[in-house]
């Protein structure tokens, strides 16, 4: 009952509570988001809310406004304070299959109405009041090549590609967050003044716009999945001008593969051992120089890189995954450093990684979960290198199928790891310290 339980949530929320058919897999996420099941219906309205409460514990007394504390001492997405309620996500959507009679069409829209990095570009912005999140199309008639088209999560890391309904924690790791989540911004005004970018647009959210190849298949108790999508990089901006007003030519390149080893049961309640890597790579364009209007930037390589493993059986959950980027190394939001700027390491390179562990009591509607997570960031750059630290204590009580409260407590720490750091640099990352989070999802 237990596992039929936890099962049956993941089924629910990562495909709008409404998925039918009997090859789903709870784990296959590129099938879940991305295509809809035998007889699934025109319209299916869905949805979830997580009001959450943060407590920040970083020791930020010595600092002032010209010199600010660090980004991560307050709670997103606008710094400002260090403990905060915020309706954090407030989703809701439609999916299913339009053509009645023909299964193989089908799409998928969803909306934000939270408090996020997606309705707030920051300190620098302002607020949009509701963000499309996605809105794509899947045709499904060629054999082993679905086609997706539209706004949709780009296949990558497992952490961001799941349900954002069901991560089992309330924040990202360091090195999704940092590496992984990327940021737009613009010239202020001219760098040599202090104006560094500032961040005048969501975030990428995981998301681009593009078209997708993607399909899975078994081989005997094994099913794989593979995708290659091609977008603009310009994350969930549609036409976003990124860096000083001119946009990055061609095109993004995402490419994905799984392999997983069913161990028992099919649908939602099957249980197995997944392996998988991926690969990203585009181009951006940035100028930093002092000239007034003329453009005189350079373009930059952004690549990003991982793989992972996610066994699930019984009660048990056992999860790693190692990234790795190069260029457009991301430093923060407000002009961190001495005023060099957010994207001052444009060549260097970050990697880190996170090993979970979960554990569902039995008998019980409580859940025990333990994640630790490293990012090594601008590692090369003996000015800037910054290592990062997280311990992340969580429980979670399932009210319901489709409800439950999660408590964090995460034991952070950061510091230079370079061998002549900045000073601004040094100081600002000892003082990071503890972070208490607690959740209420509700999904429909």
């Amino acid at each position: 009952m237990l596992l039929k339980f936890k099962k049956t949530t993941m089924m629910l929320a990562a495909a709008g509570a409404m998925f039918a058919g009997e090859d789903v897999n709870a784990t296959n996420w590129l099938k879940l988001q991305g295509t809809e099941g035998p007889g699934s219906g025109r319209v299916k309205v869905w949805g979830f809310l997580q009001p959450t409460y943060q407590k920040d514990y970083s020791d930020i007394s010595g600092f002032t406004t010209v010199a600010p504390p660090p980004e991560p001492s307050r709670i997103g997405p606008n710094l400002e304070n260090q403990s905060q309620f915020q309706l954090l996500r407030a989703r809701i959507g439609v999916r299913g299959s339009p053509m009645p009679g023909d299964d193989n069409i089908n799409y998928f829209f969803l909306t934000e109405f939270g408090h996020s990095g997606a309705t707030d570009g920051g300190p620098f912005g302002e607020r949009t009041p509701v963000r499309l999140m996605d809105a794509s199309v899947t045709l499904n008639y060629i054999p082993h090549a679905r086609i997706r088209a539209g706004l949709f999560k780009t296949p990558g890391s497992e952490e961001l590609l799941q349900g954002i309904a069901l991560l089992d924690y309330i924040n990202f790791t360091w090195v999704a967050n940092q590496l992984m989540l990327e940021r737009y911004g613009k010239l202020a005004s001219p760098v040599t003044a202090g104006g560094g970018y500032m961040f005048d647009s969501s975030f990428g959210a995981a998301r681009d716009s593009g078209v997708q190849l993607f399909d899975w298949f078994r081989t005997g108790d094994w099913e794989h999945t593979y995708a290659v999508m091609l977008g603009n990089g310009h994350g969930l901006e549609p036409g976003q001008n990124m860096y000083r007003g001119q946009n990055t030519p061609g095109e993004d390149t995402y490419l994905y593969w799984s392999s997983e080893k069913v161990f028992t049961g099919h649908g939602p309640f099957q249980e197995g051992w997944k392996s998988f890597a991926w690969w990203q790579a585009g181009q951006r364009y940035f100028d930093a120089s002092d000239d007034g209007n003329a453009y005189n930037g350079t373009m930059h390589d952004r690549i990003r890189r991982g793989i992972g493993t996610r066994y699930r059986k019984g009660a048990w959950r056992v999860a790693a995954e190692y990234m790795s980027g190069k260029g457009m190394i991301f430093q923060g939001p407000e002009k961190p450093n001495f005023s060099i700027g957010p994207y001052n390491d444009l060549d260097g390179a970050s990697d880190g990684y996170y090993l979970d562990l979960g554990y569902y009591v039995p008998k019980t509607k409580w859940e025990l979960d333990l994640r630790y997570d490293v990012y090594n960031r601008s590692k090369d750059n003996p000015n800037i290198a910054a290592e990062f630290k997280n311990v992340t204590l969580g429980v979670q009580y399932h009210l319901n199928k489709l409800s439950r409260v999660t408590v964090n407590y995460e034991i952070r720490s950061a510091s230079a790891a370079g061998t002549t750091p900045f000073l601004a640099l040094s100081t600002g990352l000892e003082a990071i310290g503890g972070r208490l989070g607690v959740q209420l999802t509700i999904i429909f």
